[in-house]
């Protein structure tokens, strides 16, 4: 293998984005100054430090990190970055990573012309006209969405992009996430996207709780239950009230001043900016200047501690009825986002906090072990919420995440110390069926008699809660360049590595019902899918590989040593402005060649070279990939494409059925990662969300065909009727995929896979 850039003792690449450096240990004084006297000489462009502004200046476990974006009339330029570690002790520079648009900082006096001649300022951005506008069209643009057409949070931010002034708007509906970029200087949506949503001064308590989960989620077992400690409880606790945000005199946060880029600095507090995170700041300044009570059994104990607080969703108390103890306000919120009136009278979007409501009191030192977890044939949650057990198997949960992360590296100061925050019972029947990470804030929903009850899966807890030490640790800036808004296969496999890393730490590597079930047992390869939740399979799986390979070496210490690996590549990728696959694995080799207290440095890079090597995936330039190539007359079949999960062809035909021909075409690459002859298997029943569509052939399900060898194509005939077997979506259609996997000869894991969706609509004839 040839060596790769990132062993260089200095790099200069030239990327999409303009210049990218990197300068490793000692090589550089640690000032921003010294990175912009390094990148005019490297570009024969000056940066002017006024145009280079600090968002972020932290302690980290390892390390002092500072973090600064180039700007243009205090505006964003996209993909833009300095981002500084160094020694806590002699303030040597550990690594700095450069990533400055030359171009934009050439043509810089052309774009502010070109921003005076729109009539901009700072205030025109924020104006009122302005965010209407640009409101207005985010809803039509929504509303256009055939399934996840409601608004029920938002981010914007105003960025430069190429020259072009850009408001960048993310919303979550009830399914997903839309992504919406707007030009501000040509009044025109020019890009839009969606993603489907693919945790002393303290007392301990004996509880009955899952050490693993209730329910095995594919043969429906149920597990037995133990004794364990809950521990950290505050032993005392804010006392809110009845009104425990009143300290914010009912503030509105407006959608026109939203900013999370610089919220909470000198600059965006001088503007009244706002983010979630600087909201939920807001609130715990309040609580800490509110009345003390003792949090024991006379008081009503509640689930309230160092690494989680537990809640009960703020619509429950109107949706379910027969809750049979009160339900009072927490002294901690979600945020919220409501469409109200402003004060001219305009409809416009707000963030509002609402209080939590408080979980079922504990009123003696027994109690949580009388408290027996009935699995309800319908999940009732009315039942649930009065057992009150979902909140101490959520607590546990949150509490083990947080303790066995602590003993594997996870020290980092305020990051690893504040707790999340967990509220269950979101009665919104679009979000059943769920466990979500936002915020700090960790959700669960209500569900359907066949799935599982998630908030008693600590497995799905501990990877949401994935999503949680990502966004602590890689930071709120970070930007993704695989997928956007972070919900691609980067995200989902390493949320899948740290619930791996804590199911390992937890059980010692012992077998449990439903382990080799889970996700990240694979073997997926890197390019071969075109969905990220497989796309996720393939980091995940590739993370797993190399864990085992450490594990079986040096056991219980290896695995502390890959934690900790882990953990300090997030930390050194903290708000990159492009993420990929291969920059994620180049900083985890530079964390290896760092080294730390208890690993060697490049103690593991042969590790993490071979286990890539061996999912499809190589640092050298030249390396040629497997291929799974699937064509039909809709174009190529990827994941933005005809026939994708966002895309679903629409299926109409006069004879009741329907019939797409697909051309399979697959090719080894240099690793010989597929090897013929290969099985294609074709399945209908097995997936996830599959079965609202009767297909042809369904019934012998699944489909299988052998590939000789690259020259050989295959031909996969798919049809099926016009009639849905159950309607799944919204707007009263059906969608359901033929499940594409290619297995090597022996295999029980496919290492190629792609979906097909298709979507009947009856209301929707072949005229119209």
């Amino acid at each position: 293998m040839k060596k790769t850039v990132l062993l260089a003792t200095l790099s200069l690449l030239s990327t999409a984005y303009g210049y990218e450096a990197q300068i490793k240990k000692g090589q550089m004084n640690p000032s921003l100054e010294a990175m912009l006297e390094k990148a005019a000489q490297d570009t024969g462009v000056t940066f002017d430090p006024e145009n280079i502004t600090l968002i972020e200046d932290r302690e980290l476990a390892t390390s002092h990190y500072s973090f600064y974006v180039q700007t243009s009339e205090l505006i964003p330029v996209d993909g833009t970055a300095i981002r500084i570690w160094t020694d806590k002790k002699t303030g040597e520079l550990t690594l700095a990573e450069i990533n400055l648009d030359e171009k934009h900082q050439s043509n810089r006096a052309a774009i502010s012309a070109k921003f005076r001649k729109a009539k901009f300022s700072k205030s025109a951005l924020k104006s009122k006209q302005l965010s209407k506008a640009v409101q207005k069209i985010v809803e039509t643009q929504v509303g256009m969405h055939d399934t996840d057409s409601k608004i029920l949070g938002f981010k914007s931010a105003d960025k430069w992009v190429n020259g072009d002034l850009v408001r960048q708007v993310e919303v979550r509906g009830r399914r997903g996430t839309h992504f919406i970029s707007f030009s501000l200087l040509r009044n025109t949506v020019i890009e839009k996207s969606y993603q489907e949503f693919p945790q002393s001064d303290t007392v301990s308590i004996k509880a009955n709780v899952f050490p693993m989960y209730e329910e095995v989620e594919t043969t429906h077992e149920i597990l037995p239950y133990e004794v364990r400690e809950l521990k950290h409880i505050y032993a005392t606790r804010a006392d809110g009230g009845n009104d425990p945000l009143a300290g914010l005199n009912g503030r509105r946060f407006k959608e026109d001043t939203y900013f999370p880029v610089l919220a909470g600095t000198a600059i965006g507090d001088a503007y009244g900016l706002w983010s979630f995170s600087s909201i939920l700041k807001t609130v715990r300044s309040l609580q800490e200047r509110m009345p003390v009570i003792a949090n024991d059994v006379a008081n009503g104990m509640l689930l309230q501690g160092k690494y989680a607080t537990v809640q009960i969703h703020p619509d429950a108390k109107k949706a379910f009825e027969g809750i049979n103890f009160e339900l009072k306000p927490s002294v901690n919120p979600m945020v919220a986002v409501e469409k109200q009136k402003d004060e001219t009278g305009a409809e416009a979007y707000y963030g509002v906090p609402v209080p939590g409501l408080l979980g079922k009191p504990i009123t003696s030192e027994d109690e949580l072990t009388t408290r027996i977890p009935f699995r309800m044939p319908k999940h009732d949650p009315t039942t649930y919420i009065n057992q009150g057990f979902d909140e101490q198997q959520v607590y546990y949960a949150v509490t083990t995440l947080m303790e066995s992360l602590a003993g594997m590296g996870f020290t980092d100061k305020e990051l690893s110390e504040r707790p999340f925050h967990a509220f269950l019972f979101d009665p919104d029947l679009g979000m059943r069926d769920n466990a979500y990470y936002t915020n700090d804030t960790i959700n669960f929903t209500t569900y359907n008699p066949e799935m599982p009850n998630l908030a008693r899966d600590n497995p799905t807890i501990w990877h949401e809660l994935g999503h949680g030490v990502m966004d602590r640790l890689m930071g709120e800036h970070l930007a993704f360049g695989d997928s956007k808004g972070g919900y691609g296969g980067l995200s989902e496999g390493m949320a899948d590595f740290i619930a791996k890393l804590v199911v390992e730490e937890q059980t010692a590597g012992a077998d449990f019902p439903g382990k080799l079930d889970f996700r990240i047992m694979n073997n997926t390869g890197f390019y071969l899918t075109n969905e990220f939740h497989d796309e996720g399979e393939a980091y995940g799986g590739a993370m797993n590989d190399m864990l085992d390979v450490v594990v079986a070496e040096k056991g219980k210490a290896g695995l502390v040593a890959f934690t900790d690996l882990t953990l300090e590549a997030m930390r050194l990728t903290r708000n990159h402005p492009s993420l990929t696959a291969r920059k994620w694995y180049e900083h985890m080799i530079i964390a290896d060649e760092l080294g730390s207290e208890v690993r060697a440095s490049g103690e593991f890079t042969a590790v993490i070279e071979k286990a890539l090597a061996k999912r499809n995936f190589a640092f050298d330039s030249s390396f040629k990939p497997a291929v799974m190539k699937v064509t039909s007359k809709l174009g190529e079949l990827d994941s933005a494409s005809a026939a994708s999960r966002e895309k679903p062809t629409q299926a109409c035909d006069a004879s009741g059925t329907f019939s797409y021909d697909l051309d399979v075409k697959i090719a080894g690459g240099d690793a010989e990662f597929i090897k013929f002859p290969a099985t294609v298997k074709v399945e209908f029943k097995k997936g996830a969300l599959q079965g609202a569509i009767a297909w042809a052939g369904e019934e012998t399900n699944p489909l299988v065909y052998t590939v000789n060898s690259e020259e050989e194509v295959l031909k996969v005939a798919l049809k099926g009727s016009m009639t849905c077997e159950n309607i799944n979506q919204p707007d009263g259609s059906c969608k359901d995929y033929a499940y594409l996997q290619v297995f090597n000869a022996g295999g029980d894991k496919p290492v190629a896979k792609k979906r097909f969706y298709v979507k009947i609509d009856p209301k929707v004839t072949c005229k119209n």
